[in-house]
């Protein structure tokens, strides 16, 4: 029996910490715990939270929901079903969660609204009264029902549902794909072990905290996994590379992790930059969604260079095949010739900087035209019943979502003759459907106004309230302001998008002197940082063109992707720097893209293949956040595939190998 070596000893020990270390945050994530309330989308200390804190003190409850009971279109509600409903809202004022039920005034015969409002728990109140709802209503009437706490739980509902259904769907699409490129199980493991293992500690930490998911949180799985999967994929291929020259699996995965040490160390560190930027976002979940995916990506790049070399050393047998030494002779001699179609790019260049030129200064353009808008009711499928019972109740009532006019006691608008005319030509602005009910007013003489708000988004509701508030000071009705929750949606909305820029600029200075700094070359900086910006740009640009308004997910693309997408680039400039000291620029642009154009668009197609999974989701975030990863990935891989190497080269052509051997002997005869 042989003998254990203390260094067997020491990796067994590992292998078990590990092993059960991922069990226990396995055990915990699959266990953590959904916000029901989206806590974590709102700006908790922003003056629009203040205004609804204050708010509360005069009103029963902020989270309410809404109860219609529809008669068949002209028979109207009978005397028996009148009834039936008065002791239905009697029941629902029992309920310990329920504050208050309100009679409605209906604007049609056949239409009884209640108003149930709730008190602090309000998913579990919404739900024992929206079920004694149902099981009450008499057999001739038809129940809808609408409310921020329903929409919002009904969101919570689909994150816990979606993030058990489409992590493994996705993680079955992407062993699927690297199955189909490496044909070895050993290979394709090795790619999507550190993303798993990452994915499971993070959520396993994250709940262990006591954090809870929000729509924002589900994002986390994917973009982890595939990063995860990006970063090893430049591993296996460079453990490939040496195996097929014909170095043993065990030196064949050293080399490949020592080659890969550095430019991986920076790829990770800009990729966590790009992330811990979304930290200066006042928005929480964008701020959590950022320092813990830098968390995920720091455990990704752990995970790689511990784990995956281990894991390629039993690949011995598998990779030693006969005819592997001849094919790394032919890549080896062609490494410095020109591709057709490069070659055909280069004598085209003129042509594709001209178009990126035009392309950049139409998004530019588009930039002024950005909006942004983190609606609920837009994060559910169109066919969901909850949102199709909104939507319902909006187009018979005209609308379903109050704001509040709250007027201190020492405020001129208190007076009923100065607030009365404000009122009557605030109902005049388009987007307000009409009152909202009747004026409350505290023992203390503050008062609260409900008016009612058309259906609408940030673009419609933005110009409302600002024109309500310009008016108020015109009138000079100081101490008047706007509150309730739709409020605070349209101002978190507007610092959402601020944030995003602050956070993009924080990224962009951070990263360019990262690049730098990792190149020791300005130049090259620079260079790496033009052709990853430009798909940003037109994202966004594109976006403020088609008019689709920048939502809590998608307002967090640009940084999560720059810190991303700069990874191939610097892979490829690291390369490019190393072989420049000993040919010339265009042929050690080549060179280098000889070498690394296969991980690069592997990596960048197993992203995309990634992302491309998550539009399967039912969760409009996710969707939006796919479709533009996708979009940004694929800009940023033709940008560092072509832009990057036609700039690098300048105005000349690399030489074949033969030709610069004959001119070096040329020049060295003279």
């Amino acid at each position: 029996m042989p003998r254990r070596t203390p260094r067997t000893l020491l990796a067994w020990l590992q292998a078990g910490v590990l092993a059960l270390g991922t069990a226990a945050c396995l055990y915990l994530g699959l266990h953590q715990q959904v916000d029901p309330q989206n806590r974590n989308l709102k700006i908790p200390d922003s003056p629009a939270a203040e205004a609804n804190r204050d708010l509360a003190e005069l009103l029963p409850s902020l989270d309410t929901i809404l109860l219609a009971f529809a008669a068949p279109p002209a028979l109207g509600i009978t005397a028996a079903e009148t009834e039936a409903l008065q002791t239905l809202a009697e029941q629902l004022r029992q309920l310990p969660d329920t504050a208050a039920c309100r009679t409605l005034p209906s604007p049609e015969p056949d239409l009884a609204l209640f108003a149930v409002d709730l008190r602090a728990d309000t998913q579990r109140g919404a739900h024992e009264a929206l079920a004694m709802a149902r099981r009450l209503t008499p057999p001739g009437l038809t129940l809808r029902a609408t409310g921020l706490p329903l929409l919002e739980g009904r969101i919570a509902e689909l994150v816990a549902a979606e993030r058990h259904a489409l992590v493994p769907l996705l993680v079955a699409v992407l062993f699927a794909a690297a199955l189909a490129v490496y044909r070895r199980v050993r290979l394709a493991v090795a790619a999507l072990a550190p993303a798993l293992l990452a994915i499971v500690w993070t959520s396993g930490l994250c709940a262990a905290l006591g954090h809870r998911l929000d729509p924002v949180q589900s994002l986390l799985e994917p973009v982890l996994l595939t990063i995860g999967v990006a970063a090893a994929v430049h591993l296996v291929e460079g453990f490939r590379r040496h195996a097929r020259a014909g170095a043993p699996a065990e030196r064949a995965a050293a080399l490949a992790a020592a080659e890969l040490q550095s430019p991986a160390l920076w790829a990770t560190a800009t990729t966590m930059v790009g992330l811990l930027a979304l930290a200066t976002n006042p928005v929480p979940a964008v701020v959590d969604f950022g320092v813990r995916a830098a968390l995920g990506v720091a455990l990704v790049h752990a995970f790689v260079f511990w784990l995956v070399p281990r894991w390629l050393a039993g690949a011995a047998v598998a990779m030693a095949d006969g005819h592997v030494d001849a094919e790394a002779k032919v890549a080896a001699a062609e490494a410095t010739q020109v591709p057709g179609w490069f070659a055909e790019v280069q004598r085209r260049r003129g042509s594709v900087f001209a178009g990126v030129g035009a392309i950049t200064a139409l998004a530019c353009a588009g930039l002024a035209q950005l909006q942004a808008d983190n609606q609920p009711l837009a994060l559910l499928p169109a066919d969901e019943p909850s949102r199709i019972d909104h939507e319902t109740l909006v187009a018979r009532l005209g609308g379903v979502e109050p704001i509040q006019l709250l007027v201190t006691e020492r405020s001129p608008a208190a007076d009923p003759l100065r607030l009365l005319p404000f009122v009557a030509s605030a109902l005049q602005q388009p987007g307000l459907a009409g009152p909202g009910g009747p004026a409350l007013r505290s023992a203390a003489g503050d008062l609260a106004v409900p008016l009612l708000l058309q259906p609408g988004g940030t673009e419609l509701r933005t110009p409302l309230f600002a024109e309500l508030e310009r008016t108020a000071a015109v009138l000079g009705l100081e101490g008047l302001r706007l509150a309730g929750p739709a409020v605070q949606m349209v101002r978190d909305s507007e610092a959402l998008l601020h944030g995003l820029f602050g956070s993009l600029y924080l990224t962009l200075i951070v990263l360019a002197a990262m690049l730098v700094f990792a190149l020791r070359s300005v130049r090259l900086g620079l260079f790496g940082m033009v052709p990853n910006l430009l798909p940003c740009l037109w994202l966004y640009g594109g976006l403020g063109l088609a008019g689709h308004p920048v939502s809590v997910a998608t307002g967090m693309i640009g940084c999560t992707m720059l810190g991303l997408i700069v990874d191939n680039t610097l892979h490829l400039l690291h390369r490019y720097r190393e072989l420049r000291r000993g040919c010339t620029r265009p042929d050690a642009a080549v060179a280098a893209l000889a070498v690394l154009g296969r991980p690069m668009l592997l990596s960048s197609g197993l992203l995309v293949l990634g992302f491309a999974t998550a539009l399967l989701s039912r969760l409009s975030t996710t969707r939006e956040f796919a479709v533009l990863a996708c979009c940004t990935i694929v800009g940023a891989g033709i940008g560092c595939v072509v832009l990057l190497p036609l700039w690098l080269c300048g105005a000349s052509l690399p030489q074949s190998p033969a030709v610069a051997g004959g001119q070096a002997e040329g020049n060295h005869a003279n």
